[in-house]
């Protein structure tokens, strides 16, 4: 039996501010910009991002995903900039994207499909259900099969809720239960949480809004459900199940976060057949600037 190594990361915040002008701010911008000053620019580095696509590289997995969060305002220099880091790091046969609430940030860019412009070779459709609609998007490997979600929505000021909608779930059952995905390992992408953090400050601003139903619609799949789940948006790892049927859920950290305190990690998750045998953990440290592999505890491996 061949085993699979997928690498995920997830939330890099990407900032790129060149040539943009204060018009720009005058929409929920403003409390992204008010975020940045105190909190987001000395949180989250291009430059720890940088060196973790490099070090994501060198861990040599069968394929990458991420999902979302890719840029922070949704400006078109941010697009561009992570762009420019992606191809870099990345044939378009090496990474699956989706997206998160802080790429569909304000209404113009969903209008201009920044994200599906700007990252479309890294979403393939090897499953169609509705040419007019891009998700769920589709990459058939040799013994994986990934379906990315789009949980993105505009949001009002001080929300980052996430929503799948009707229409997007009925083509997500129809994926799974098409014929081309045979006997591969399942690995579904979201960015949103399918589950509640009540211990999170405003937690119920930040959910997923009908996450009850895209677990009903998991279990009802039965033996054609995802045999993982992998997700961001929380900025902390975290191993969890789906209720009902207790297909692993794995919330990944953030790709850029600096400091000491829920550091930059990727996540790289050893597959055999269509069972998860192990987490690799690759994690920041701010001494050397390396990503230490470690297991799933967080102890070094090696």
């Amino acid at each position: 039996m061949s085993t699979i190594r997928i690498a995920h990361f997830s939330d890099t915040h990407v900032l790129s501010l060149n040539g943009v002008g204060p018009r720009r701010f005058l929409n929920k911008r403003w409390t992204g910009a008010v975020n940045l000053a105190l909190n987001r620019s000395r949180h989250y580095r291009v430059d720890i991002f940088e060196r973790l696509l490099s070090a994501v590289v060198d861990a040599q997995p069968d394929h990458s995903v991420c999902t979302g969060d890719l840029v922070n305002l949704a400006l078109e220099p941010e697009f561009v900039r992570v762009s420019q880091l992606l191809n870099d790091a990345f044939d378009s046969s090496d990474l699956t994207v989706v997206p998160g609430n802080h790429d569909y940030y304000v209404k113009e860019a969903i209008a201009a499909r920044l994200f599906e412009t700007t990252f479309g070779l890294f979403q393939t459709r090897d499953v169609v259900v509705d040419e007019a609609e891009p998700y769920p998007v589709v990459r058939l490997l040799d013994d994986v099969a990934i379906v990315g979600l789009n949980s993105a929505i505009p949001t009002p000021v001080f929300l980052a809720n996430g929503r799948i909608g009707d229409a997007q779930l009925d083509r997500f059952s129809s994926v799974m239960t098409d014929e081309q995905l045979g006997d591969r390992f399942r690995l579904m992408l979201v960015h949103h949480p399918l589950l509640p953090e009540p211990k999170r400050r405003l937690d119920s601003a930040r959910r997923l809004y009908d996450a009850e139903g895209l677990i009903r619609t998991i279990n009802t799949l039965g033996e054609h459900g995802p045999d993982l789940v992998v997700h961001g948006h929380n900025h902390e790892f975290k191993r969890m199940a789906v209720p009902g049927c207790e297909t692993p859920i794995i919330q990944a950290a953030s790709a850029s976060r600096s400091g000491r305190k829920h550091r930059a990690e990727f996540n790289v998750y050893v597959i055999e057949g269509r069972t998860l045998k192990s987490i690799e953990r690759y994690i920041h440290q701010p001494d050397s600037g390396a990503f230490l592999r470690c297991n799933e505890a967080g102890d070094p491996i090696g």
